[in-house]
């Protein structure tokens, strides 16, 4: 009896199995998985740069409650950060528009979805306007989008706003050192950093404390 013919043929098997179970693993978690390693991205840039990082940061208004993933203070500007991840390609008319399409590799639209850069725009200038920004003042906020690095991008009208990008996650890090780099804007001062992170600093410990209360009071219940 031949029982290399046995062995190959289970470790074969075995492959297969560990194939289609890794499948399904990656298709479930894929998605923390991507935000994970994003996070990783933008932790080891502040640690590089001395940056002020932020996570899941939760801001409520006297009309509503916006959610950051990630807010990142560097010596210029004030980054607000959203981390997308899609299995298919994005295609719209604008990065205006409030819609946006999944498409697959043909061409073909999957679903509609909301513009990723649209609405992180819309929560850029919430948190601006919290923080005492206006127009009157220096440009000082950044709205950045992070897309898996699989997903291709095809916008008809690429025309963006100055202050927004949509970006892969594998050129999030070297964009920002880009925009810090090249910018005319002055750093911030001690002074004007301080305020902005201990006011950062009010707004996540603020959210935290009402987030328990919520939950204390649904357990309650």
């Amino acid at each position: 009896m031949d029982w290399s013919l046995y062995i190959g043929g289970g470790v074969f098997i075995l492959l297969v199995i560990l194939g289609i179970v890794w499948f399904f693993v990656h298709h479930k978690y894929a998605s923390k998985i991507y935000k994970h390693h994003a996070w990783k991205k933008l932790y080891r840039l502040s640690q590089d740069k001395d940056y002020y990082l932020l996570n899941n940061v939760s801001i409520k208004t006297e009309v509503e409650t916006i959610h950051l993933d990630h807010l990142l203070v560097g010596d210029k500007f004030v980054y607000a950060i959203a981390t997308r991840y899609y299995e298919d390609n994005l295609s719209g008319e604008s990065y205006s528009a409030t819609r946006w399409h999944i498409i697959d590799k043909n061409g073909l639209v999957l679903r509609e979805i909301s513009n990723p850069v649209y609405y992180n725009e819309a929560r850029t200038m919430v948190l601006a306007k919290f923080l005492g920004w206006n127009d009157t003042k220096t440009p000082m906020f950044m709205s950045i989008v992070v897309i898996n690095n699989s997903t291709e991008i095809k916008i008809s009208d690429e025309s963006m706003n100055d202050y927004s990008y949509l970006i892969h996650k594998k050129d999030v890090a070297k964009l920002i050192k880009q925009i810090e780099k090249n910018s005319n804007c002055p750093p911030f001062d001690d002074q004007s950093l301080n305020r902005i992170i201990n006011r950062l600093h009010r707004i996540s410990d603020e959210n935290n404390r009402l987030e328990k209360e919520e939950r204390n009071i649904k357990n309650s219940q």
